[in-house]
């Protein structure tokens, strides 16, 4: 079939107009990938009913991406677990702090913190609890997923000695670890 010279120029239009649209998507579908691997990697970790990782030693692994120090059974590791999932996606060049305050302050000098009120988290953010610049070693869990009402889905690491998937809390009244929710990581390029 012979398209007329008036046919072919409509086709190669539409084309060249389309083709920045489609330029336009692939950062964001990129994030939304790393975002997927994020989540993915912290469900992943979920200890099942009756299993206890530190009593087995299995969530040591978390403190490997920490010049390989420390051990769960001795020492908190919410943030020990929160880093390593980045990690495990794919993120390099995060925070190597084990208190969740620290990686709230890594989040502010990095312009990656955003405040809880001002900012409407996404999956593979991590959720803040205490102050970034407090004095309190606060509480940090991996956004799983966020509701339409603003509730959240979190996978937490040291959650009652485990990994813990935790459904639909409310930013503004849930306390973990004595702490409110201060705000949110962002992960770096997502």
């Amino acid at each position: 079939m012979k398209l007329s010279r008036r046919t072919a120029a409509a086709v190669t239009l539409t084309a060249l107009t389309l083709l920045p649209l489609g330029a336009a998507t692939a950062p964001a579908s990129a994030a939304a990938t790393v975002r997927d691997r994020i989540v993915s990697v912290a469900r992943g970790e979920i200890t099942p009913a009756g299993t206890s990782p530190e009593k087995t030693g299995s969530c040591d692994r978390y403190f490997a991406y920490h010049r390989g120090s420390g051990s769960c059974a001795k020492t908190p590791w919410c943030a020990a677990f929160a880093e390593w999932t980045w990690h495990r996606a794919g993120i390099d060049g995060t925070v190597d702090d084990l208190a969740a305050r620290g990686i709230g302050k890594w989040g502010k000098q990095k312009g990656l913190f955003h405040q809880r009120g001002t900012y409407t988290p996404k999956p593979g953010d991590l959720v803040i609890y205490g102050e970034p610049d407090g004095g309190t070693p606060g509480h940090v869990g991996v956004v799983a997923a966020v509701h339409a009402n603003g509730t959240l889905d979190t996978v937490d690491g040291n959650l009652g000695d485990k990994v813990a998937l935790r459904t639909h809390l409310d930013p503004s009244t849930v306390i973990t670890n004595h702490q409110h929710v201060s705000g949110y990581v962002s992960p770096p390029g997502a």
